[in-house]
């Protein structure tokens, strides 16, 4: 028994030595591994607190204390007890990197000793910036080791290497969200599907891949989440994808794909999530969508945004148990919205936006059930009437979206007494009545919403006013648009400022509101503002030019018509400026040298129209790469066109009209690519407009646009622009889908003449193409090659000295609205081919010499006699000079020819004009000489002066 007893104890001892010294070497780390894991550290720098991009996903994940996670990487430790740093607790190998969100940036070389680690099995480099890096080919050194491989959010470029496709152990593989420029071959993403024979996630979402994909796509059977998001797949749906029975996570959204989604998709058991948003081209069969509702045991999310389904939904909408969430925007369905559409049981989000065909009463919700909808999605369906009282018992509801409706009434105040709204999307409906005041009681309220609708009413926001109180409560807030209404009432900034501290977004414009704000004052208050529009909104704007804190983020910022009498120096701070819009106010003075220095590769649009602004345009535009309007319409500048605006490529519109620039045509602008709209009218430019050397070779090559009319230019018309203006030749196709000139998300308006009259168009058509060269001093005949102008909706060369007859190719120009050929020199007869130009609607060829019939029939016989007047040898109706007439006979009322006619109509107004004496005595003159040249003369002079000072008033 002892022995037993004395050997059981060194027994013991044995074991609790080799337990012992197997703790002392269980996460000893190498000192080799040790090496090059601070080695990889040296090379990526650590990101500082104050200089980390702020990050919404890894705030969520770790809090707002989270700290660069190399910062305990050092030789005084283990590297097995560095954060992030999994090792063998029987080796000590590293075989786990978790960097995620480390704060990590730089460049990770092709030689990092990352991947010198021989046994590393999960890799997580998410959620860092390695900007301007590729993915190191060396990756492939793993191949024998790496299960796990995350890179998604890293910001890298280039190619993925081919040697990814070696990492034949990969279970899980996320490349997905990286740069722009971070693409996967088509051939290698092929490989890659091939040699991944045990992967079970995929995701490659927002890798630019682009490929057509293969009818079967050899995928791994084990696939439970596969990601091809915005990867730029074209080609039909593989139809093998839904026979993967492990499947849980599908998406392929916002692609290219085509074809039907095959019977099997309802069948896939393990199915959670399916996600073909914006495909197009894809098909559903109503009968498989309807068993995809209802029998998809396990499917939650349902996302179908843009599948053609063309279902009739029924009264009543029958769903599996399980599915939370539902989105079939702009599926082409049919019918009505389904009674019970608010009272789902299980429903947690519905979309059905851009379905424009629902009309009848807004469905009730049953006050009887425990409804969890949070999101409801009807934007742009078609509803009509008034929005029920019963909306206020979705207690869960988080967001609204029912914008771009036909929606009227007043907006029911239980629907602003539900407390977990963050959301409230009501714009351009037909909303009328008072804003309920219960909505300043939603504290979690963030996206607020009500413009373009009929709301009115008094929003007084005073020191101790009611309203004031009810702002106050509205901490949150961060986007706040009641633009486009009839609300009235004073702001008080200081008041506004002391509630709506966290504001980002602030649009007031079009409205009635009353108060002087300083905006100084409010921009350094307001530390969160990016988007300032106040534009028409009755609130005068002042400014201090003080140097005050600018959010360095502020992007745009809009005062039209806000009284503005100078320049707000404050605005020079906004280096990140995108929009700045000063139009139609009071400012005086040159434009600053330092307007260059704002929105620094950043600004798109500048618009100072409408001001009185003097001076010379500063050459100071080299840092304005992303320009794309320049607007400076309606001032008093001098000078000629700036040279540095050849520095902005991307500018699509320059306003410069209605100043005092005096310059020769700058030609060097048609080498900007982009450019859409030329306006240069009413200036003192001058000289020919002859074609200058231009690196294009084909200059104006996107000009829809151009006015240089009421200038000083001579010589010939310019052929050679002409024939070059490539966009203009495109025939106009109907009845698609509006599309109007914008600049980033704004859109342009313009004042062109049109039919006569000058016209203002707050929105200018993508179609609509205007060329404007009226009012100058060319000569010389039209050129026949304006016929190829197709596309051409305006043409205008009225008022000037050209001659010969007018081209017959005219009539070529299918889609012309409005042709003015007045007030020239043209003869010979009216081109029979006009007639065909079966758009037209506005036509002036008066003050010529034309000859010969009036051509009759379409379109011509709608036009009167002000479209021919002024030329004395055309006849025919609606002239009253008919064709054949005796020469001589007395033409009261007429057109005749004054050479011919001893006693017109001229001589009558000579009677009144000088008095009846002294126009009977001028009166015997001319029948006594019989050609009364002189005097004819002296008619047409007055004319020309009457309807010049008409111009001018108008």
């Amino acid at each position: 028994m002892s022995n037993s007893i004395l050997l059981f104890f060194f027994l013991s001892l044995f074991f609790i030595s080799s337990f012992t010294s197997s703790i002392n070497t269980t996460h000893k780390c190498s000192v080799q591994q040790t090496l090059d894991l601070l080695h990889f550290k040296q090379n990526i720098s650590s990101i500082n607190d104050t200089m980390y991009r702020y990050d919404f996903q890894c705030e969520a994940w770790l809090g707002s204390s989270y700290n660069p996670i190399m910062m305990s990487w050092n030789t005084r430790t283990d590297c097995c007890e560095w954060n992030g740093v999994t090792c063998d607790d029987s080796t000590g190998d590293v075989i786990g990197l978790d960097l995620s969100c480390g704060m990590l940036q730089g460049t990770i070389h092709p030689n990092t000793t990352l991947f010198h680690l021989p046994r590393l099995q999960r890799l997580n480099l998410a959620y860092n910036n390695f900007t301007d890096s590729e993915f190191p080919p060396a990756i492939g050194r793993l191949s024998n080791s790496l299960t796990h491989l995350n890179i998604s959010s890293c910001e890298f470029t280039g190619q993925v290497p081919t040697t990814i496709s070696h990492l034949h152990k990969l279970v899980s593989l996320d490349l997905s969200s990286n740069g722009d420029d971070f693409n996967l071959e088509p051939h290698v993403f092929i490989n890659l599907l091939q040699n991944l024979s045990v992967v079970k996630e995929l995701s490659l979402t927002y890798v630019n891949i682009s490929a057509v994909l293969p009818s079967n796509l050899s995928i791994s059977s084990a696939l439970k989440l596969l990601n091809l998001g915005s990867a730029g797949l074209q080609g039909n749906l593989p139809r093998n994808i839904f026979n993967l029975q492990s499947l849980e996570t599908l998406d392929l959204s916002s692609n290219s794909l085509t074809g039907h989604i095959p019977s099997e998709v309802s069948l896939l058991p393990n199915l959670v999530s399916l996600d073909l948003y914006g495909n197009n081209g894809i098909d559903l069969d109503p009968h498989i969508f309807s068993s995809l509702l209802i029998n998809s045991t396990f499917l939650r999310d349902l996302h179908l945004y843009g599948v053609n389904i063309g279902f009739v939904l029924p009264t009543y909408l029958n769903i599996s148990s399980s599915l939370r969430s539902l989105d079939l925007s702009n599926t082409s369905l049919q019918g009505k919205l389904p009674d019970n559409i608010l009272n789902l049981k299980y429903l947690e989000q519905i979309e059905l936006s851009g379905n424009n065909i629902f009309s009848g009463p807004f469905p009730k919700v049953n006050t009887s059930t425990n409804i969890p909808l949070r999101r409801l999605g009807l934007s742009g369906c078609g509803l009509n009437g008034s929005l029920p009282k019963s909306l206020g018992n979705l207690r869960y509801l988080e967001d609204i979206d029912l914008s771009n409706n036909k929606l009227s009434g007043t907006l029911p105040s239980s629907l602003f007494t539900l407390p977990s709204l963050e959301f409230i999307n009501l714009n351009k409906n037909m909303f009328q009545g008072n804003m309920p005041l219960e909505l300043f009681s939603l504290q979690s309220l963030e996206f607020l919403s009500l413009a373009k609708n009929q709301l009115t009413g008094l929003i007084d926001v005073l020191d101790n006013g009611p309203d004031l109180q009810t702002f106050q409560r509205l901490t949150n807030l961060i986007i706040l648009d009641l633009s486009y209404n009839n609300f009235r009432g004073d702001w008080n900034l200081d008041a506004l400022l002391s509630s709506l501290t966290n504001l980002a977004i602030l649009d007031l414009s079009y409205n009635n509101f009353r108060g002087d704000w300083e905006l100084d004052a409010l921009l350094s208050s307001l530390t969160n503002l990016q988007v300032l529009t106040l534009s028409h909104s009755g609130i005068s704007v002042t400014t201090s030019n003080a140097n005050h804190h600018v959010n360095p983020n502020f992007g745009t910022l809009s005062l039209a018509s806000c009284s503005l009498k100078v320049f707000p120096v404050s605005i020079r701070a906004m280096t990140n400026l995108r929009y700045l819009n000063l139009s139609n106010n009071d400012i005086h003075g040159h434009i600053p040298d330092w307007i260059g220095e704002i929105g620094r590769n950043e600004l798109l649009v500048l618009d100072l129209s409408n001001n009185s602004i003097t001076g010379t345009i500063p050459n100071v535009y080299e840092d304005w790469s992303e320009l794309e309007g320049f607007v400076l319409n309606g001032n008093q500048l001098q000078g000629n066109v700036p040279t540095s605006l050849y520095n902005c490529q991307n500018l699509r519109i320059i306003d410069l009209g209605n100043n005092q620039l005096s310059d020769t045509f700058p030609g060097w602008l048609g080498d900007l690519p982009k450019l859409q709209v030329l306006i240069l009218r009413s200036n003192n430019f001058h000289g020919g407009i002859n074609v200058t050397s231009s690196k294009l070779k084909f200059p104006f090559p996107s000009l829809q646009v151009i006015d240089l009319s009421h200038n000083g230019f001579v010589g010939q018309l310019p052929t050679k622009y002409l024939q070059n203006f490539n966009a203009m030749k495109n025939v106009v196709k109907k009845n698609t889908k509006p599309e109007y000139v914008s600049t980033g998300s704004i859109y342009y308006s313009i004042i062109v003449t049109v039919k006569g009259v000058d016209q203002y168009f707050p929105q200018l058509s993508v179609q609509y193409t205007i060329v404007d060269l009226s009012g100058n001093k060319f000569e010389g005949e039209i050129p026949n090659i304006i016929g190829n102008l197709k596309s051409l909706i305006v043409l205008n060369l009225s008022h000037n000295s050209l001659t010969g007859q007018i081209p017959h190719s005219l009539g070529n120009i299918s889609e012309i609205e409005s042709l003015d050929l007045s007030w020239n020199q043209l003869t010979g007869e009216i081109p029979q081919s006009l007639v065909d130009l079966t758009f037209l609607e506005f036509l002036n060829l008066s003050q010529n010499h034309l000859v010969g019939h009036v051509p009759q029939g379409k379109q011509f016989d709608t036009f009167d006699n002000y479209s021919f007047g002024g030329n004395p040898k055309l006849c025919g109706p609606p002239l009253t000079k008919k064709c054949g007439e005796h020469p001589h006979e007395l033409q009261l009322e007429g057109d005749g020819d004054g050479e011919e006619s001893g006693f017109t109509w001229k001589v009558v107004v000579m009677g009144y004009g000088c008095g009846t004496l002294l126009g009977m005595v001028l009166g015997y003159i001319m029948l006594s000489t019989g050609r009364p040249k002189w005097f004819n003369a002296i008619a047409n002079v007055a004319n020309h002066m009457i309807l010049n000072r008409q111009n001018k008033r108008r």
